[in-house]
């Protein structure tokens, strides 16, 4: 009778092929969830596609409604079909330059510039307050400009009509603002301005000599006061310069006057200056 054999079993190798498949299948999905984690839309898009035909249809109960993603998606990711809320580029906030070092450079030089006008209003104070009564009978006006504070003479009060000598009554209205002056550092320019009517008489030649002289007169009264000479200086500007339109009498009226314009040590500072060093007005 013949001996029957066993068969050996478990000796074939067909289990490797099923779990190589299986290795491949995991590697090729980490290599994916990888190549997701950094959102490309169009390329998440494409991979989800991919998924979805590999591993079949979906169960009924998972369709989702138009525009939503089957995928689920990787902690952190975005969706790549919602749509990002926030401003137009047109809208996004512009920010300011940072400052440069010009900045600090240009509140020094503000700060500077309204501290000396300070002190310009201040010193116009002074000679208000010192020259009131003169200023209530229209004698006087007192003014600043950047630079410079003006005390304007009035010719009704001071000089006679075209005369060059100082009326006794408005003497000591100068010798007032000689008072003043003469302890200041500042310098002193007087200024003589007539109307737009030539001058007839035969003592000047011209609006010119008449304006040059009432400054000149103005002048040597304030040094006479005790103010140095070299403080000093006169000019006549004729009918050059007017404050008001020459059209009417009481407008000439305004136009015919003496300035005298204090100026502070550091606007001279400020000026170029000549070739003989003066600075000038």
């Amino acid at each position: 009778m013949a001996r029957s054999r066993r068969r050996k079993v478990g000796s074939s190798g067909g289990w490797l092929t099923t779990y190589a498949d299986m290795v491949t299948l995991l590697l090729t999905f980490f290599v994916l969830m990888l190549s997701i984690s950094v959102v490309d839309i169009e390329r998440y898009k494409a991979v989800a596609d991919t998924l979805r035909s590999s591993f079949g249809s979906l169960p009924a109960d998972s369709t989702a409604a138009p525009g939503e993603s089957l995928v689920e998606l990787a902690p952190g990711a975005a969706d790549p079909d919602s749509t990002i809320e926030g401003p137009p580029p047109t809208q996004l906030i512009a920010l300011d330059a940072p400052p440069t070092a010009n900045t600090g450079e240009d509140s020094s030089a503000r700060a500077l510039e309204d501290l000396r006008r300070k002190q310009l209003e201040e010193r116009a104070a002074e000679l208000r307050s010192t020259m009131s009564d003169a200023i209530a009978a229209g004698d006087l006006e007192i003014e600043t400009t950047d630079d410079t504070v003006i005390i304007r003479i009035k010719e009704n009060a001071s000089f006679p009509s075209g005369s060059a000598n100082m009326q006794r009554a408005f003497e000591p209205v100068v010798n007032r603002i000689a008072d003043d002056l003469v302890n200041s550092d500042d310098r002193i320019v007087v200024t003589g301005y007539t109307d737009d009517v030539p001058i007839s008489s035969g003592r000047f030649r011209s609006n010119w000599d008449l304006s040059a002289a009432r400054a000149v007169s103005v002048l040597m009264s304030l040094r006479d006061q005790g103010i140095d000479a070299d403080r000093l200086s006169a000019r006549g500007m004729g009918e050059n310069n007017p404050i008001a339109p020459n059209d009417s009498e009481a407008s000439r009226a305004i136009n015919r006057r003496v300035e005298i314009a204090l100026i502070p040590t550091w606007a001279d500072a400020d000026k170029p200056h000549q070739l003989d060093g003066q600075p000038i007005d």
